[in-house]
């Protein structure tokens, strides 16, 4: 009963309270209530996990954004059932593994039996149906790699810039201040 209370008054908290606080906090207790494995320095901007929860073990330092989904199980045995007999009770499962060091982008999509390596980034969008080796960069759908992670940062070595020590009015001047060296994306 204690859990269920908790649970309802987190659900509560991501509508009502401080979406800030949220993510850094609330969002990772209700995952590990739910039965998810979390490690430690993570960040959760969603809680959008499949209904077997206890498949799912994410690695410390990892980034979830928001809209991203876990699915533990595939929902087409559904179609199975209704073909034969002997398929009324199947279903396909599988488990979940994230790394560490790992950032996964907005509306992403984790399908089931899926091992995610360490220092990974999946891109915003990304439907991910094969394990991810370490060090890689991925995105699509399905997921393929776009590079491994040398090559990120090589290749935007020269755009990275430094940000997270400044308030967010600083960080605002900082970017306002230093827009010739941002880089825009050629169409």
């Amino acid at each position: 009963m204690r859990k269920k209370l908790k649970l309802f008054y987190y659900k509560l908290y991501k509508y009502f309270g401080n979406k800030h606080i949220y993510c850094n906090d609330i969002a990772i207790r209700e995952a590990r209530l739910r039965g998810v494995t979390v490690g430690t320095n993570c960040r959760f901007f969603c809680t959008n996990f499949s209904s077997e929860e206890y498949l799912i073990k994410i690695g410390n330092h990892v980034t979830v954004t928001n809209g991203v989904q876990f699915i533990t199980h595939d929902g087409g045995a559904w179609v199975l059932r209704g073909l034969d007999e002997k398929y009324k009770y199947t279903n396909i499962i599988g488990k979940i593994e994230v790394g560490n060091n790992v950032f996964i982008g907005m509306n992403s999509i984790i399908l089931p039996g899926i091992k995610i390596g360490d220092n990974c980034i999946v891109a915003a969008g990304s439907i991910v149906t094969k394990s991810i080796p370490p060090n890689s960069i991925v995105g699509g759908n399905p997921a393929k790699l776009i590079c491994k992670l040398d090559d990120y940062i090589t290749k935007n070595k020269h755009t990275l810039i430094d940000t997270k020590q400044y308030t967010e009015s600083e960080k605002k001047a900082f970017i306002l201040n230093n827009l010739d060296k941002l880089v825009l994306k050629a169409k």
